[in-house]
């Protein structure tokens, strides 16, 4: 008997690939065993994902979501049955997203359309429509336990399943010349490499590691210099961070480098990943990437960060304190000894525990067992 091919619909807010949620969401589709899963795309603008996902052979819907609110009723009633239009003429059965809005508005489309709806849940703060939309939910997704906190008890005991994020660990533990690399970027090869990968956000970590970093240059005989990768999610962050820069006289030691596609390169390239995030991460996808690369990583000792960097694999800090931050950056550099055992056992760990082909066998099974 022929096995019938799962459709399904994966929802994405955002239009490109800068953020985790959506390199996460490729991944996860480029690992979709496609003789039993064919992923079709739904998004509320057009926008480099699209061409990334049709490059993929994938169908994508451009479709916008009206506000959750009484004064677009109609607007929203006539967007939901829309969906649930496409959703029968592809004979989608599940509809998978990452966006509390919408999986709250998803749970109308799948009843209406008789299918299933999951909710995956990357961060650990609360969202406005967790509530709303708990009871509603066929499947919640959480990367971690730092996610169970934003749901009862009720609900983790029936319709929550912890999956770990994956990456593509061949291509972040190729085996490569770190001289070559560094050549290729234009990265400075005498000094300590440190690396931040991330939104420019106080809440990422990014004024303590420049405080750290101040606490180095008046300490440390060590020259080190700090490469940051990644845009401003809120305008004026990035002339913040510039401006903080300047006043602590960092300028030589700090560059900031936009925005990467190859993030693989600049770890492999970096001798140290800084990730001193607050509380709020659901894990942190970047440590586990920096980790497959054998760069070992200095984090936050907080639920989820914890879970991807143990103490085994990397140095854990309390949060907010660049003095702490500037202690571990100083024992990487100077016990070798340590380091090339966080380097070994930090991708011995990404291999094994974060893999996206085992993440996505996971979530393919979850498939399965929700349309049987």
């Amino acid at each position: 008997m022929e096995q019938k091919i799962i459709n399904i619909l994966y929802h994405s807010k955002l239009p490109h690939a800068k953020m985790g949620g959506q390199k996460s969401l490729l991944a996860l589709i480029d690992n979709l065993d496609r003789t039993k899963f064919n992923p079709i795309l739904t998004m509320p603008l057009d926008g480099e994902l699209r061409n990334l996902a049709e490059n993929r052979g994938i169908e994508v819907l451009i479709k916008p979501v009206p506000p959750m609110n009484i004064m677009s009723i109609f607007e929203l009633i006539k967007v939901r049955n829309e969906y649930v239009r496409f959703i029968k003429e592809h004979n989608i059965k599940i509809i998978h997203t990452d966006d509390d809005k919408f999986a709250y508005f998803s749970t109308f489309i799948a009843k209406k359309a008789k299918i299933k709806s999951i909710y995956h849940a990357r961060v650990a703060q609360n969202h406005k429509y967790d509530k709303l939309l708990e009871p509603r939910i066929n499947q919640i997704i959480g990367i971690s336990d730092a996610t169970k906190f934003r749901f009862k008890e009720s609900t983790l005991n029936t319709k929550f399943v912890k999956i770990f994020n994956g990456v593509d660990c061949e291509l972040f533990s190729s085996n490569y010349n770190q001289a070559q690399i560094r050549q290729k970027l234009n990265i400075d090869s005498e000094s300590t490499i440190l690396l931040f990968v991330g939104q420019l956000l106080i809440t990422k970590g990014l004024d303590d590691i420049l405080n750290a970093l101040e606490i180095l240059s008046e300490t440390s005989n060590n020259n080190y210099k700090l490469y940051i990768i990644g845009s401003e999610s809120k305008k004026g962050k990035l002339d913040y961070f510039k401006s903080r820069t300047k006043e602590l006289k960092l300028n030589k030691n700090v560059l900031f480098v936009g925005q990467k596609s190859n993030v693989n390169e600049w770890m492999q390239a970096a001798d140290i990943l800084l990730f001193p995030s607050h509380k709020g991460e659901g894990m942190g996808r970047v440590t586990y990437e920096s980790m497959a690369t054998s760069t070992p990583v200095i984090a936050t000792d907080i639920v989820g960060v914890n879970e991807a960097v143990t103490s085994d694999v990397g140095i854990l800090i309390n949060q907010g304190d660049p003095k702490a931050i500037a202690a571990a950056i100083e024992r990487l550099s100077c016990d070798k000894e340590l380091y090339n055992k966080f380097a070994i056992e930090g991708k011995k760990r990404a291999l094994n525990v974060f893999d996206i082909k085992k993440h996505a066998y996971e979530v393919m099974r979850l498939y399965e067992t929700m349309v049987r």
